[in-house]
């Protein structure tokens, strides 16, 4: 038998083992184009590029998403009506009678709406804010002023079961008080005296829940 030369089988060897790593490569490279279009199908894109769909929201965005921008009544009581309106210097004179406070043989127009029940009733906030103060006066009893945006500040007078305190930062509807009685108010059973000021100005409650923020 004819003897086979090492160097001679080495060469072929080695184109062999060229060939199949050349093989190898691309059948790695093909498998892998596979798997990325299987998986992109799991995905969307945007303006920006690729996004995943199950992209987790960020800390705090839905509560930037879903701020309301309506206004609610500080109460939700069904039982809770006007006992006195807001004094308007241009509305029609029955009106401002209504509005007048009688108190310790004086009259004074009404700066804000005064919210009476039979029965006491949680007192809330109509936007979400910061607790500016907190205080009490011996005619005028609990206060609480809260300042939201817009510069928009709310007064919740005559309060009791205050809730809050200052520095407190409150979210619309929430509890921060319930009816009371002052000295001012003493013909209510129990009632809230409330107030609104836009840009430093009093303006009227009951109009107030009408707006629209983004509208301010």
């Amino acid at each position: 038998m004819k003897k086979i030369s090492f160097k001679k089988l080495f060469v072929p060897s080695l184109y062999l083992v060229a060939v199949l790593s050349v093989i190898g490569c691309i059948t790695l490279t093909i498998s892998g184009i596979s798997k990325y279009l299987d998986e992109k199908k799991d995905f969307t894109y945007s303006v920006n590029g690729l996004i995943e769909n199950d992209v987790q929201k960020v800390q705090g965005e839905e509560t930037t998403n879903t701020i309301s921008s309506s206004i609610i009544r500080p109460y939700k009581s069904d039982t809770v009506s006007v006992g006195r309106y807001f004094y308007d210097f241009e509305g029609e004179a029955v009106n401002q009678e209504n509005a007048i406070i009688y108190y310790q043989n004086t009259y004074m127009q009404n700066s804000g709406v005064d919210y009476i029940s039979d029965n006491v009733f949680d007192v809330i906030s109509v936007l979400d804010g910061k607790v500016k103060s907190v205080e009490t006066d011996d005619t005028l009893g609990n206060i609480i002023k809260v300042e939201h945006q817009k510069d928009i500040y709310t007064i919740y007078q005559g309060v009791d079961k205050v809730s809050v305190k200052e520095g407190d930062t409150i979210t619309q509807g929430q509890v921060i008080a319930t009816s009371g009685t002052s000295e001012i108010n003493s013909n209510f059973k129990t009632s809230l005296h409330f107030e609104v000021y836009y840009k430093g100005s009093l303006i009227d409650p009951e109009n107030f829940y009408t707006l629209n923020l983004n509208d301010l």
